[in-house]
């Protein structure tokens, strides 16, 4: 099943991502909140990191179809 975050454009999730270290630098975050952002966080990287290596593969392909 997926979740919300794999829904996200790669901007969104890039977007969201900024907010959080943001909020994260600023440092008023209580410890619940902190490792509930951090994971959340840590839930984007991985998504962006997912769009990023699908692009990759997409654009190799398109080059090896030429």
């Amino acid at each position: 099943m997926k979740s919300k975050k794999d829904n996200l454009s790669y901007d969104e999730a890039i977007s969201r991502l900024d907010h959080l270290v943001k909020q994260l630098e600023e440092g008023e975050q209580g410890m619940d909140d902190l490792t509930n952002m951090v994971k959340e966080a840590s839930d984007l990287v991985k998504v962006c990191k997912q769009k990023l290596k699908m692009t990759s593969d997409e654009i190799k392909k398109a080059f090896e179809e030429e």
